[in-house]
């Protein structure tokens, strides 16, 4: 099979360097899936367009420079512009050293994967190039499963746990911290054992309204249990992790939800599944049968 690979930059010199790894990787075979690497090239938003309608390319590299040299985009809108004309296509963004927090932004609002410009080698050329065409099938897939919570319309555990070990995997690799809190409305089983469960479904509707208020658009808020809620955040420069747990727990107390957290640590990282873990023993009513050394983010 052949891999069709849009290449998206306005740079001869740039264009030419990318055209000599992907004909490296071609020969190292580094992508045995597909034997012939097609590269198809655009320096204009036009001639985008065109390869885009005529050619059906697999995979699309887009320098984020490309939309400012342009037509005077900031970088973030140059990715958002081909997002909206391609949603179905995987895009690797080519990026500056400096551009750490704009990449992190971009992955969570649909890039599959990003390579520093003048350090892109073959090996993590391939690597990201097979792996952003593979997520993008399951992720395709999960939305065509409707992988959303039929009550609260959030999504649900499987679309959560694969958004959530993205993030986590994109916070080891940039050296940014990354915090998963669990939320759980308070008395919600001794409420449905009262009033019975069109109550307790009426107060779980109502949760995910407050935390979808109170979790800022670049969050992501999912119910994961009958009971249980999640939210992914990456530390900004506008909000620490630890500032951020202050304001969500804060505001979820007074809407009687409690709130259990764990930020992802380099040094030690633990799995998503033992992030989970580890946030839902934060819990409250959990945190209280435990000895003090165990609690983490003190209350």
């Amino acid at each position: 099979m052949t891999l069709r690979v849009l290449l998206i930059e306005s740079e001869a010199e740039e264009l030419l360097f990318l055209q000599d790894v992907l004909r490296e990787v071609e020969q190292e075979r580094l992508l045995p899936e597909w034997p012939q690497i097609e590269p198809l090239y655009a320096a204009t938003w036009v001639e985008a367009q065109r390869i885009l309608a005529t050619s059906a390319p697999q995979v699309i590299l887009l320098d984020i420079e490309f939309g400012e040299k342009e037509a005077g985009e900031k970088r973030a809108e140059t990715f958002q512009s081909l997002q909206a004309r391609t949603p179905d296509i995987p895009v690797i963004l080519l990026l500056n050293p400096t551009d750490e927090e704009l990449a992190a932004r971009l992955i969570r609002e649909g890039a599959e994967d990003f390579l520093f410009k003048h350090q892109v080698d073959c090996a993590p050329l391939a690597h990201a190039m097979r792996n952003s065409i593979l997520r993008h099938r399951l992720l395709s897939a999960a939305r065509a499963a409707a992988h959303a919570d039929s009550l609260t319309g959030l999504a649900n555990r499987v679309g959560f746990l694969a958004i959530a070990e993205r993030d986590r995997k994109l916070a080891e690799r940039i050296n940014r911290r990354w915090m998963l809190l669990v939320a759980e409305p308070r008395n919600l089983a001794a409420l449905s054992r009262a009033l019975g469960e069109q109550r307790r479904d009426l107060e779980l509707v109502e949760a995910a309204e407050q935390l979808r208020s109170i979790a800022t658009p670049a969050d992501l808020v999912a119910r994961i249990g009958e009971r249980h809620f999640a939210l992914s955040i990456f530390d900004g420069d506008v909000e620490t992790a630890e500032e951020a747990w202050v304001r969500i727990r804060a505001a979820a107390a007074e809407h009687r939800i409690d709130i259990g957290a764990s930020i992802f640590d380099r040094s030690r990282p633990l799995s998503l599944d033992a992030m989970l873990d580890q946030a839902m023993a934060d819990l409250p009513q959990t945190r209280e049968t435990r000895p003090p050394e165990a609690t983490k983010m003190a209350v």
